[in-house]
């Protein structure tokens, strides 16, 4: 099982799936905020839950990778809207393999950043809240180069996110044109792999990195590890093949707070800047 994170106006929605998808609100301290709601496909099908976004309008995205869809509902889980590609292959306008999505404000008008997995020229693309594409960007600013293993992306102002797991990398964006990249240091010397990244408002990073050197690194504007807030394991304050993590910024450090989904989406632990865990939920969705 995988599970997503999204965080809207101190909310913080967790999805989780095993052929039922399901979604529920919390605040930070780990009280659901109602029962939330679970779904499957058409036909009953089932639905593999990659990605989720709240918008301004709390209309909460899903990214179903079982459907190749893009789907939305209401907080109490009406559907309301869905788009599927607009192509099929690594072509500017498909979305094969979905992984991840993130959705924005921009002026007034929503925009939908959509990710695919796999080695692919199109992985990263923006569409508006139709499905129309909008943009498709081009990793290290190369036309012909491809995306190797997105995992997931995040969306900070004029900034785009992408982490790679399988390159062992991260690269960043800026207004759609590639900027840097950067890759993470192991204390072991085990190569890592980012699953997810959230960005703060002051430029520096949470990633969130799986396999046997995982761990959550908060890294400064320029990819340089600053601390680590947790190292692998299962216990608490551990961190073990985490696949999303969320935050939400407070006036200072100690006062912000990170969300990380871990251990095949069965926990979802709150921490500190300073890496001090504050528990977690007690009950996930669907359990």
């Amino acid at each position: 099982m995988r599970g997503s994170l999204a965080l809207q106006n101190g909310v913080l929605y967790v999805g989780r799936h095993e052929a039922t998808a399901h979604v529920r609100p919390y605040d930070l301290d780990g009280v659901p905020l109602s029962d939330g709601f679970s779904f499957r496909g058409p036909s009953r099908a089932q639905v593999e839950l990659v990605g989720l976004a709240v918008d301004p309008d709390h209309q909460v995205w899903i990214a179903d990778a079982a459907q190749a869809a893009i789907c939305r509902f209401t907080l109490f889980g009406r559907a309301v809207g869905k788009w599927l590609a607009a192509a099929e292959g690594d072509v500017a306008g498909s979305f094969g393999r979905l992984v991840d999505l993130e959705v924005r404000d921009r002026d007034g008008r929503l925009e939908c950043l959509v990710a695919s997995g796999g080695w692919r020229r199109h992985a990263v693309q923006v569409f508006d809240e139709e499905g129309r594409l909008l943009a498709s960007l081009r990793s290290e600013g190369d036309p012909q180069s491809n995306f190797h293993g997105v995992t997931r992306v995040a969306r900070s102002g004029s900034r785009i996110y992408v982490c790679e797991a399988h390159a062992g990398r991260v690269q960043v964006f800026r207004d759609g044109g590639f900027e840097f990249l950067f890759k993470l240091p192991s204390p072991s010397r085990a190569v890592l792999e980012p699953a997810a990244i959230a960005p703060l408002e002051d430029g520096r990073m949470l990633v969130a990195c799986s396999g046997d050197s995982s761990g959550l690194a908060l890294v400064d504007r320029g990819g340089r590890v600053e601390r680590w807030l947790a190292g692998p394991g299962d216990g608490a304050g551990e961190v073990l093949d985490p696949t999303d993590v969320a935050v939400e910024t407070g006036r200072e450090d100690r006062a912000t707070r990170v969300a990380v989904i871990d251990r095949s989406a069965e926990r979802v632990q709150v921490f500190t800047l300073e890496g001090r865990c504050q528990g977690a939920l007690a009950a996930l969705p669907g359990e």
